[in-house]
């Protein structure tokens, strides 16, 4: 629980206090000292952040002693300040983008990633763009490892077409994602996932053990060519 306290932003003795209120129940500034090894130096300035962010509560009384609010609500509220950080963040991306839009246009870009989190990134690039979206994919489980993929599938492209081994893939879930406007079919491809979106934008990623090793290019004339092989694909791929 420490370590998923501390990407929430708190600090090592803000964790212990809290955790030792979850533990032992309410208790005063001293006592809570020294059940949770905090140095008493330290315990107010800790309490008093854990008390802004609303995962503790004050008793009063002398001496007042502090209450662990429940961590299902407590640190929702705290997930769901991260997400409203990110979701400004995400808005101002844009503005930003804008003020390197001409200086940083490039018709013909090609680069090398490697690593599966790299990958994942990519396919979420190919979501900015409105039209279709073509891809392969051996099982659609990239979510697992980049949990942001289940809120782009929900968004655009309008045309999504995946094709994918049914053999090894979540059926319901499958099912799931059907009911958001993505088309799947039959055709396994072993280890390999291409990826290209509106005739332009391409990702092509080779799986070797648990090492990806991904070419992602933005050019018109690979992107017409590479659409135009999975589509071929397609209309040779078995229905689900």
């Amino acid at each position: 629980m420490m370590d998923f306290l501390r990407k929430l932003g708190l600090n090592k003795y803000e964790c212990l206090s809290y955790i030792a209120l979850l533990k032992e129940g309410p208790m005063s500034a001293y006592s809570l000292s020294d059940k949770s090894e905090v140095p008493f130096g330290r315990i107010y300035d800790s309490l008093k952040v854990l008390e802004n962010k609303g995962m503790i509560e004050v008793i009063p009384g002398k001496p007042k002693k502090y209450l662990a609010r429940s961590p299902k609500n407590s640190i929702s509220t705290l997930l769901d300040e991260k997400s409203n950080e990110v979701e400004v963040l995400r808005k101002e991306i844009d503005s930003f983008s804008e003020l390197f839009k001409k200086t940083n246009k490039i018709d013909y870009e090609i680069t090398l990633l490697t690593g599966k989190h790299n990958f994942a990134k990519c396919l979420a690039e190919h979501f900015n763009y409105k039209n279709e979206f073509y891809a392969t994919s051996e099982a659609f489980k990239l979510e697992k490892w980049f949990p942001a993929i289940q809120r782009y599938a929900t968004q655009q492209p309008n045309k999504r077409f995946v094709l994918l081994d049914k053999n090894k893939a979540d059926m319901k879930r499958i099912s799931e994602l059907k009911n958001l406007g993505i088309n799947f079919r039959h055709y396994p491809l072993e280890n390999v996932r291409i990826m290209v979106s509106d005739e332009e934008l391409v990702t092509i990623s080779i799986q070797e053990n648990n090492d990806f090793k991904t070419i992602h290019a933005k050019n018109k004339y690979l992107g017409k060519a590479m659409s135009k092989i999975l589509k071929d694909l397609w209309n040779k791929a078995e229905k689900l």
